[in-house]
């Protein structure tokens, strides 16, 4: 039996290279080949950077689907089913929008595919009795069980240079907007941390990418993780939160496990628009300047992200939030425009209210990334993209990435360790290449270099 595994992209032009900074390894996909049986033959294709075959040659697919990869996926999916070939999806798109999904597959995965989901998933296809739906969530106990990915099938891919690993999944925290808080249900599970570290030390790379949602999402549990990676001398960064300012035993292990960077989701300078959000837990006494400056003495250096849309937000707040971020010297930091993900409260609400230019903007022909799906309060959608765009381009501008050099996190130890300002660098130029090549890159569709649509 042959299992074919299939990354679909977000969307291609025709003829150009695809955006690097979109190209990490998928775990997803390398965690489920690990998941089975050795007398099953295993292929992964990634549309990202493979092309496509015009004939698939294999007894059953599998593709992971995400809502900016769900048009692509479906419009796959298609072309393999038509020459008998049954596929399977799952992903947290699954979970968000369920009976969509199943309109384009032979059987869908609601959830995770460990605790034994994913075996009976290929018995059943084996014994074909292939159900419609399976619902992983009975399948799952506190804890999540840790499977080591098949990291065979990245072999000269090209992915960026990071070792990916997955110490939890889900985030405890209920943010209006989140769509990973949607599809867990504002629930947490971590993996046992012997195989965790079991499984980095197989990771040939210097630099790993902890993909949890939340890495910080229990303080105790962290400390534990950290102190059990010491001896591995890894670099690494993840997502977490600026509330561990607050606990400065956790940022000495952190520092001492080699965490060299975190995204935190700032979202807001506005305490009514985290209010809003749901996310007014992030409000914190010290301020975000002090928090910061904590962070950076134990040299953590920052990736902050920030949202806009909401209707506390005026078109100036945006200006604020950018020389912020350039004041406070963040390693890196996003401006996004909210995004209605389906199936989170955010989407509800807006559709409720009659603000949502489309309903499926996800399935939208001509749809491009940048562009807001909505009707914001206090600018018009095309404002509002256009601020966000102008921000990005102004915080990579060469002299603003020279301002933000500094050098307890950003820059630490330039000459005795160079690697924190290579790593600045590097992550600095990649993104500044990377934000003309974003706008305007289509979601869901195949085009050519003049914006016509092939596929």
């Amino acid at each position: 039996m042959k299992l074919l595994l299939i990354q679909p992209s977000v969307g291609k032009i025709h003829g150009e290279k695809y955006v690097k900074s979109w190209t990490m390894e998928p775990l997803a996909l390398s965690t489920l080949a690990g998941m089975t049986p050795d007398d099953i033959d295993i292929e992964l294709i990634d549309e990202r950077i493979d092309e496509l075959p015009e004939i698939y040659e294999a007894d059953l697919v599998g593709i992971t689907i995400e809502t900016y990869t769900a048009k692509r996926a479906y419009t796959i999916a298609k072309k393999i089913r038509k020459q008998g070939v049954k596929v399977v999806m799952g992903g947290i798109h699954a979970s968000l929008m369920p009976d969509e999904v199943t309109k384009h597959c032979d059987a869908m995965l609601v959830g995770g595919a460990e605790g034994g989901i994913w075996n009976q998933v290929l018995s059943d296809f084996k014994n074909n009795k292939l159900k419609r739906k399976y619902d992983a969530n009975s399948y799952f106990e506190k804890t999540l069980d840790h499977c080591p990915p098949n990291r065979k099938l990245y072999a000269n891919k090209g992915y960026l240079p990071l070792g990916l690993v997955e110490s939890g999944r889900g985030c405890p925290f209920t943010c209006e907007f989140c769509a990973i808080t949607a599809a867990h249900k504002a629930q947490y599970k971590s993996k046992e941390i012997q195989h965790i570290i079991s499984d980095i030390e197989n990771i040939s790379q210097k630099m790993l990418y902890f993909a949890d949602d939340n890495f910080v999402s229990k303080f105790s549990r962290t400390k534990e993780l950290c102190d059990a990676m010491i001896p591995l001398k890894k670099k690494w960064f993840s997502h977490g939160t600026i509330n561990m300012a607050s606990q400065p035993d956790l940022l000495k292990k952190l520092q001492k496990s080699g965490c060299s960077n975190l995204l935190i989701g700032f979202e807001s300078l506005n305490e009514d628009t985290l209010k809003s959000m749901g996310k007014s837990w992030a409000v914190v006494k010290r301020g975000y300047s002090e928090s910061l400056k904590i962070l950076k003495d134990y040299g953590i250096s920052v990736y902050g992200t920030f949202v806009f849309g909401y209707d506390e937000d005026k078109p100036d707040d945006i200006e604020k939030t950018l020389e912020f971020a350039i004041e406070e010297k963040l390693a890196l930091a996003a401006f996004n425009h909210l995004v209605p993900y389906p199936g989170t409260p955010l989407y509800h609400r807006f559709e409720k209210e009659g603000r949502l230019i489309d309903k499926e903007w996800w399935l939208k022909d001509g749809y491009n990334f940048g562009e807001v799906s909505f009707q914001p309060k206090n600018m018009s959608p095309d404002e509002l993209s256009e601020r966000c765009y102008n921000a990005r381009l102004e915080f990579y501008k060469y002299s603003n990435i020279l301002k933000r050099i500094e050098f307890k996190a950003n820059c630490r130890d330039p000459f005795s360790n160079p690697f924190q300002t290579i790593s600045f660098m590097s992550a600095n130029f990649v993104s500044q290449k990377g934000i003309k090549q974003r706008q305007s890159w289509p979601i869901g569709n195949v085009i050519d270099k003049n914006g016509k649509i092939l596929e």
